[in-house]
Order: structure tokens, then sequence, then C-alpha cells
């Protein structure tokens, strides 16, 4: 059905007119001027119908993306409840060796764009939209790829298409403005696309990790010229992988109980090159490109044992020793011969 013509109704903006529909995005005239919106997410709660047979064509079309987002989450394969178990006792060694086909399961670490949304004496940000300065600097200094893209939200903010309130509306509402605005919101990290090339736009698949895998979260501060100066500032146990097709990136993300995440201070001290090499070049600090690299449990281990020593006296404590003791017993480490770090920077 041809939406273009009917009248919608949003909650901030008011009355309007949808001017164009193209696949994923509508376009509505309102007084104020004109917004795109994702279609058909956008009808959830921000805009409705005034005629009732369109109504009912686009509660349909919700209908139909639920059941596929359904589908998707029942591939997910979901971990048995946080009490930290007992090491599973190992059955006797048989007489004839077979091949093991489990899967070796790796940790993850992440390069994230600087993103100050939400930043407090907690945290640096990564929950919300960034500020005006950090905005700049990832649109026009430093040109991040998605924060520079022309469809980025960001973008359209800093060339004045759209205003600040509006940006803000987008994330609090069902429009994507990136994946680092809600990495600690909602605790998930994406493999992403593709931004250049003959490829562009194609996923990224993650294929080696499972639950109970490591995720960390890296970043540089805004105007840092060197890949050292790279830090790690949250750290949660997978619970929940995707994969990744033809057309979705690949996540990874977490409900349990065991995530931390940093302040400034503490995160700077976290050097993720203190404990990363590169198997090339080991000595040099170099991350290249892509959004995420495979790292060991040991690796893992020794970044949760530095963690849980910066939050001793603090109100995350006992849950970094916790999530640190957990880590090791599930991966069959001891936590007390780890030895020391062997990244780029420890060389």
């Amino acid at each position: 059905m041809d939406l273009q013509g009917q009248k919608v109704v949003h909650k901030v903006f008011g009355t309007g007119t949808i001017t164009a529909h193209s696949g994923q995005y509508l376009t509505v005239s309102f007084d104020s001027g004109e917004k795109k919106f994702a279609y058909p997410h956008s009808f959830k709660q921000f805009l409705t119908l005034e005629d009732t047979v369109a109504d009912g064509f686009v509660k349909k079309a919700l209908e139909a993306l639920e059941k596929k987002d359904l589908a998707q989450v029942s591939k997910i394969s979901k971990p048995p409840p946080y009490s930290p178990p007992k090491p599973p006792e190992r059955p006797p060694a048989p007489k004839k060796k077979l091949k093991d086909k489990t899967p070796p399961r790796y940790s993850i670490a992440f390069k994230c764009n600087y993103c100050d949304g939400g930043k407090s004496p907690e945290q640096i940000g990564f929950n919300g939209v960034c500020s005006d300065p950090v905005i700049v600097n990832n649109v026009s200094k430093e040109k991040r790829a998605w924060c520079s893209s022309e469809d980025a939200p960001c973008r359209l903010y800093y060339e004045g298409e759209i205003d600040r309130r509006e940006l803000e509306e987008q994330d609090r509402g069902s429009q994507f403005i990136c994946y680092e605005s809600q990495m600690l919101r909602d605790w998930r990290a994406f493999a992403g696309y593709v931004l250049t090339g003959k490829n562009k736009g194609r996923p990224f698949a993650l294929k080696k990790v499972q639950p109970y895998s490591l995720c960390v979260l890296t970043t540089r501060d805004p105007g840092s010229l060197e890949e050292s100066d790279r830090y790690i500032f949250a750290v949660f146990l997978v619970d929940e992988t995707y994969t990744g097709d033809a057309r979705d990136a690949g996540y990874v993300t977490t409900s349990s109980k065991y995530k931390l995440k940093l302040s400034l201070k503490e995160a700077h001290s976290m050097l993720f090159w203190k404990y990363h090499a590169n198997g090339n070049n080991p000595q040099v600090a170099a991350w290249n490109s892509g959004l995420f690299r495979y790292i060991g449990d040991r690796e893992g281990a020794l970044i949760l044992r530095d963690i849980a020593a910066i939050k001793r006296g603090t109100d995350d404590d006992h849950l970094a020793q916790e999530f640190y003791r957990y880590f090791c017993n599930i991966n069959s480490l001891d936590p007390d011969k780890l030895g020391d770090p062997g990244g780029a920077l420890w060389m």
C-alpha cells in the first residue's frame, strides 16, 4: 500500500502528511518542516495514522516484523542461570581418541568511537547522544566512518538538517543513532557493516564467540593520535550471541550481573595494548581495520584481574572480584598463576 499522502499524528511535531515512502524510511511534512522516520518501527510509539485502512496495513507490517524478530531471537543460544557452577567432572578418557568437534570459545574486544553521551563520575559515556564538541570532532575533524557518513543522524545534526531536540528524540525512540550511544544502556556490541568500497553495506559476522565469552569495550580520547592510547572502558560476560547473516551484523550482549563499567580515571589506567599483541608484529600497537578482534581466555582473565584491583574499595569491589574468579573458574585457569601480561606495551 502506498502511504504517500496519508495524514499522521506525532507526539511532538503534531499533525503531518507523508510525502515520501521508500523501503525502510518515510518522510513526513509537519508545520516545523520535513522529518524522516524508520518504517514501520516509528508507528510503534511515535506516529499514528488517521486513516483506519492505512493503520491496519501498518499494523500487519509491524506484526510481520515482530514475527521475524522472534524467529531471530529463537536462534540465539541461552546459557543456564548464573550461579557459579563447580567445574564439571571430566569423563574417563576413551580408549580411542575422538576428534573434538566443539568449536573453541574466544573472547572479543571491540573498537569504539569515543562517546560522552551520559557521561558521569561512574562512566565515561556511551549512554546517549554525544555532546556538541564530540560530534564536531567525530564528524568533521577525525571523520569517523559512521559519524561522518551521509546516513548518520549526527551528520544531519552537524549540517543543520535536524536540531538537537530531534536528535535526542530519535535516540530515545526507535531510530538508530549509533552503536556507541546505546552501548552501556543495552550492553550490546555489534560487529558492524562495511561502509566503503564494493562491499559497502555487507554485514560482518561473529563466528567464534559463544555464551561465557568475555566482551571488552575499548576507545581512545578525542584528539588522540596514537593507537597505544586505546583503553578499556567496560567489560561484560556474554550470554547472548547472534552470528549474523547476509542482512544483519552479528552482535553480543548480556543480561547477567557480570558487567562492569569504568570511570574515566579508571579507564585511563587500563590500556588495551598492555594485554594484547598482534601475531605478525607483536611489539607494535596497531588495530588496523575492523571493529573487533578475538582475544584469548588468559588475556581476558588478566584484564579482569587488573579491573578487580582497580575496583578495590569501591561499590563494585565484590562484583569485580567475583567476576574475575568466576571467569577463571569456567575457563580452568588458576587465578593465582596467570603471570604477567604479554601485550605490545609490555614487551
